[in-house]
């Protein structure tokens, strides 16, 4: 089932909601969420206007109260990735920045409350999360010395691995991040819509209906070219006990209709995936695996001829690592 980088991110923003960021600070700071309320989180804008009127934005970021009346909030800007980022630790120490002066310049926190900052970084990635989170410092230091010198050190992020190889956290099989995370990790659509079946009978309450909502929409965005039934249809398939076959019919629907209309489109991307597998190759033997991990996501989605061949050109024309990379689109 491929899917461009850029779908697979904004299908992330639908799918990882506020419920599935409580439920995520439930399994990796359980103390901490053990002190707020969770089901009361507070979405907030991620789109912001530089002082030289340049606009920034984020993915996604809430604002979960405490429980109790004791302290106001706790305030988590998001960032989906689906490759690593070695910018990371910088762009969320700016993200964080930004997003907490915007939350007091519109009134969701008051001007003089300092909240709990947790920055998350959610990889949705095939791969292993390698960049920098802002812990290298306190790496080597005993226990003591870390405790004294952790509250100078600058913001870091919490990255977790939704997608890719590394393990999941352990947490009960209702847990609605970990439920996300299954989902993405699906191979083939197949798969896909097995899980899918599954999570949606898991989350089939009221509680859990925003869930099925977010995966619904999720589903939308990267099962390409097929027709996925609507939450309606979804949702009473499940109260009929006919949603297993309803997915199975859709799955067989569109099996038929990409053998009938799809045999031509398919050779032609299998030829242009071909190509693209075999630049990104030619880049790894010359400049290393990272250059080719570059190149495959700049080759991501649909290049044109005209892109491949001027790949290859590039290839043969770069003479460093840093200038094949420096020369990359995008």
């Amino acid at each position: 089932m491929a899917t461009s980088r850029r779908r697979i991110d904004a299908a992330s923003k639908l799918l990882f909601v506020g419920d599935v960021v409580a439920d995520l600070i439930r399994l990796v700071l359980p103390a901490l969420a053990a002190e707020l309320d969770l089901d009361a989180a507070q979405p907030l804008p991620t789109e912001f206007v530089a002082d030289d009127r340049s606009v920034r934005s984020g993915d996604a970021a809430w604002l979960f109260p405490f429980a109790g009346g004791g302290r106001s909030t706790a305030l988590a800007p998001v960032e989906f990735q689906h490759r690593d980022d070695a910018d990371m630790l910088d762009r969320m120490r700016d993200y964080t920045v930004r997003s907490l002066a915007d939350a007091r310049r519109r009134g969701a926190i008051g001007a003089d409350e300092h909240p709990v900052l947790l920055p998350l970084v959610i990889y949705t990635g095939p791969g292993r999360w390698q960049a920098a989170d802002g812990m290298e410092p306190m790496a080597g230091l005993s226990v003591d010395v870390a405790r004294e010198v952790a509250p100078y050190q600058q913001q870091a992020y919490i990255s977790v691995a939704a997608g890719g190889r590394a393990p999941l956290p352990a947490g009960p099989t209702d847990n609605r991040f970990l439920a996300a995370s299954r989902l993405i990790r699906c191979r083939g659509r197949d798969e896909l819509l097995a899980r899918l079946e599954t999570e949606w009978m898991r989350f089939d309450g009221a509680d859990g209906e925003s869930f099925r909502i977010a995966m619904h929409g999720w589903a939308e965005e990267v099962m390409t070219g097929m027709e996925v039934p609507t939450l309606d249809e979804m949702n009473a398939a499940r109260r009929s006990g006919m949603l297993h076959t309803m997915l199975e019919e859709r799955g067989l629907r569109w099996q038929r209709e990409w053998q009938e209309e799809g045999r031509q489109e398919g050779r032609q991307e299998g030829m242009v995936a071909g190509q693209r597998d075999l630049l990104v190759s030619m880049a790894e033997r010359r400049f290393g695996s990272s250059a080719g991990e570059r190149l495959a996501d700049a080759l991501d989605g649909e290049p044109s001829s005209e892109m491949l061949s001027a790949t290859g050109d590039l290839i043969l024309a770069c003479e460093t690592t840093e200038e094949f990379v420096g020369r990359l689109p995008g």
